[in-house]
């Protein structure tokens, strides 16, 4: 092998990060002679994988440096609910502190080269920064504060510090990357690389059950995949679904991912969609998911990019999205998918002109297909990675 990479993930889940990331990790090594190497702060789903691919790594438990808050109740409620938020704060920035020396200890052990940190909520990123004698390249995958509703707790000022302080940094989307240069500035250089979400095996066989997709047309069926959260527009589908069913009772929606589904399955109760509604809870494999579906949404609002929205173009299913973030970026209107901006009624209205016209829904997969075997490869991501590795080392040596 040749370059010696650690890779820094914030989670142990199989989600787009660390699925983008497994990608990426994999194609390098067998493209770019890239030894990979893994630190992640728990143990879970990723962990295993990692085994299965036989790529070196350690979980070492260290602490998140953004957090989501809530408060509820009267002033003082909120101060005590406040004084707690602050109090976990230093003991997270505690434990950091304690982990940083270990972390430092195991990058010299495993010999490394380049620092790769797959997520801007690695919590122990900016422990290292500036205190490894190797390069670190930040890869940020979301807008924390816009999507996910996070709080910053170290602040504004010493998130963009930390941001600016890497080697270089890497956005997956000009729309992450305008959310970040919010913090940084302009003259603070991001690059943009797509994800790699398209293998060349995998476009074979995709092309495959797209055919087939088609020869089934009812009952429609809407996808969506993602972690149940408010941000990723589960229940603004499942409005939009009832509406929907008053004028086409042969069609469902299809929702995978973890989390809490307590208030979905009432909203399915109460809107009477037990039969046309199913929610399947976490897929590690998504490859019959995908099977099933006519017509893939998403909801999300300011969305960095959304895998599952270019996994779906790539198995030829069409993608209505809202439109703003990464979505933009990914589905063009009328030709590899359909946009909205309003609520529930306006999605519904897209969904039925698909449900009303399956043709127009299979050329517009069509088109999907073609588009995300050509934008979004994994050999092509892998690439441009690549690139910036190398420009970055022989930058750090001067």
């Amino acid at each position: 092998m040749g370059l010696r990479v650690a890779y820094l993930t914030h989670y142990a889940d199989l989600y787009g990060a660390n699925r983008s990331l497994l990608d990426l990790m994999i194609r390098l090594r067998v493209a770019h002679q890239v030894e990979p190497f893994v630190l992640a702060p728990e143990d879970g789903p990723f962990i295993e994988r990692l085994r299965k691919e036989g790529i070196k790594h350690r979980v070492l438990y260290w602490a998140p440096w953004m957090t989501k808050r809530h408060f509820e109740g009267g002033p003082h409620h909120r101060f005590k609910q406040w004084l707690r938020y602050v109090q976990q704060v230093r003991r997270d920035r505690a434990r950091n502190r304690a982990v940083r020396s270990v972390v430092g200890d195991q990058l010299n052990g495993w010999k490394i080269d380049l620092v790769h940190v797959n997520s801007l909520a690695v919590g122990i990123a900016p422990e290292i920064m500036g205190a490894l004698d190797n390069p670190v390249i930040w890869h940020m995958r979301e807008m924390p504060e816009k999507h996910y509703g996070f709080h910053l707790d170290a602040g504004k000022a010493a998130y963009a510090s930390a941001l600016r302080k890497a080697d270089a940094r890497i956005a997956i989307s000009e729309a992450v990357r305008t959310d970040v240069q919010r913090y940084v500035g302009t003259r603070t250089t991001v690059d943009v690389v797509y994800n790699g979400v398209v293998s060349e095996e995998g476009c074979r066989e995709w092309r495959a059950i797209a055919d087939r997709r088609w020869q089934h047309k009812e009952p429609f069926t809407f996808l969506m995949a993602g972690v149940i959260h408010p941000q990723k527009g589960q229940r603004e589908a499942i409005e939009a679904l009832a509406l929907v069913v008053k004028e086409r009772p042969a069609v469902r929606l299809r929702i995978a991912g973890g989390g809490k589904t307590d208030e979905l399955r009432e909203l399915i109760r109460d809107r009477g969609l037990k039969a046309h509604v199913e929610l399947m809870g976490f897929q590690d494999d998504l490859s019959g998911f995908y099977a099933s579906g006519h017509a893939y949404l998403m909801c999300s609002r300011n969305e960095a990019l959304g895998r599952v929205s270019i996994e779906s173009m790539a198995q030829g299913i069409p993608v209505i999205g809202y439109a703003d973030g990464g979505t933009l970026e990914v589905v063009s209107d009328g030709r590899t998918g359909l946009l909205y901006k309003g609520g529930p009624a306006e999605l519904a209205e897209r969904m039925l002109q698909l449900v009303n016209d399956p043709s127009r829904a299979q050329e517009l997969g069509a088109s999907a297909m073609d588009d995300a075997v050509q934008r979004f490869t994994i050999g092509r991501c892998a690439a441009d990675v690549m690139d910036c590795y190398n420009r970055t080392l022989t930058q750090y040596a001067r």
